[in-house]
């Protein structure tokens, strides 16, 4: 601000996971649906847009899922919690 304050558009809650988390050694960026379907989510085209300080539950309505649903829970997961197989189906809409 012209005053030299500091202005945020959302007030960040601490503990909020952030999209730059994802990129993090052993990390991985991962979706899930209300119909159960899960599926790994490649952050490269959000963190190219400068969104890497975004909170992940204000970028879950940019995900569409095969079933139709316009939106699916965004979460941060270490290479041991992910899925064997049977995985995809939710992309990135915008």
């Amino acid at each position: 601000m012209a005053d030299g304050e500091r202005y945020l558009a959302r007030d960040w809650t601490y503990g909020e996971a952030r999209l730059g988390w994802a990129t993090q050694a052993r990390s991985s960026l991962w979706a899930r649906c209300r119909c159960g379907r899960e599926a790994v989510v490649d952050p490269s085209s959000w963190l190219a847009q400068g969104l890497s300080r975004q909170i992940l539950q204000d970028l879950e309505t940019r995900l569409r899922c095969v079933c139709g649903a316009r939106r699916a829970r965004l979460e941060i997961r270490g290479l041991a919690e992910a899925p064997g197989g049977g995985a995809g189906g939710i992309h990135v809409f915008r």
